[in-house]
């Protein structure tokens, strides 16, 4: 069981404090409007079939990528950049927008972008900045555009402006504990997230966590091998109370997950802070479908 070993407790206000890194750019250039995101490195991501399950929600935006994949002819095998998937909110429909950032070469990114699609005339942020056609599918208008700062967006033409900012403190204080090397990472944004949002577990999600708890953002490592446990990273941040009261639900989540066979002997590594408590821990494969699950997302193929 994931609890055999009992749980060491690393309180961050007496030295771990050191360990906070930068927030993740794919985390800091989040549309103000994203509920959620999943972000893959671009190099292990697109050599992953069963990353397509992870786009079954937005049909449009599997096309895109797939249609920008085949003109941009970008060898992804050597890039250092990731592919992240965020999810808008609120408002009708699964309102996305697609993110490649972070790459060895953004200026050879923006040329295959150009090469690969043509400008369209009507659309464009300033003369520096044309917006590219992707397709268009009525009631969707695909377009991609290049930020000035090496990343590209493609998404619906009505979403490309969505407005980018400093990460919220709560989101920024999760995803900082992650590992930043981390091959599959996300986020999601309780506070944000819509009342209609789809899915009942995703509603579960935002019932069950204590009030206070404002972001939480997750990570996988998948193992070496198939049959390898993969290491998993959770994090809550809100308010101290909300903290407080996250520590209890941070159990029960990895009780339920521990209840799937299969369980590391390596106990779990719980930190905590005044504004956020965190989980670091081995998990198999069907655990980490479980562990998705009970974060309203969709299953995470690791290999």
């Amino acid at each position: 069981m994931i609890f055999a070993r009992g749980l060491l407790v690393c309180l961050l206000l007496l030295g771990c404090e050191a360990r906070r890194a930068a927030t993740p750019d794919w985390v800091r250039s989040a549309p103000a409007t994203a509920v959620a995101a999943t972000s893959f490195r671009a190099d292990w991501a697109l050599q992953q079939p069963r990353l397509r399950r992870l786009l079954e929600r937005i049909p449009i935006a599997e096309r895109a990528l797939d249609l920008f994949l085949m003109r941009a002819r970008i060898n992804f095998a050597q890039e250092t950049g990731r592919l992240t998937v965020y999810q808008l909110g609120p408002g009708p429909g699964p309102g996305f927008l697609l993110q490649l950032g972070g790459f060895r070469d953004p200026a050879g990114l923006q040329v295959a972008l150009a090469n690969g699609f043509p400008a369209d005339s009507a659309q464009a942020v300033n003369p520096d900045r044309p917006v590219f056609v992707i397709l268009d599918a009525p009631p969707h208008h695909i377009r991609a555009l290049a930020d000035g700062e090496g990343r590209v967006w493609l998404g619906d033409l009505a979403d490309l402006g969505s407005a980018t900012g400093p990460a919220p403190e709560a989101l920024a204080a999760a995803s900082d504990w992650l590992s930043p090397a981390a091959t599959i990472q996300g986020f999601i944004r309780i506070r944000e997230w819509p009342a209609e949002q789809p899915g009942q577990a995703a509603e579960n999600l935002a019932r069950s966590l204590p009030r206070g708890i404002e972001a939480l953002a997750w990570a996988v490592r998948p193992g070496l091998k198939e049959d390898a446990p993969n290491s998993f990273e959770l994090a809550l941040a809100g308010s101290g109370a909300g903290v407080q009261h996250g520590a209890p639900w941070l159990q029960r989540f990895l009780a339920t997950v521990s209840a799937i066979p299969g369980s590391s002997s390596q106990a779990p590594d719980i930190l905590q802070e005044k504004a956020r408590i965190g989980v670091r821990c081995l998990l198999t494969q069907e655990q980490i479908d479980v562990a998705m699950g009970r974060l309203g997302q969709s299953p995470l193929p690791c290999h």
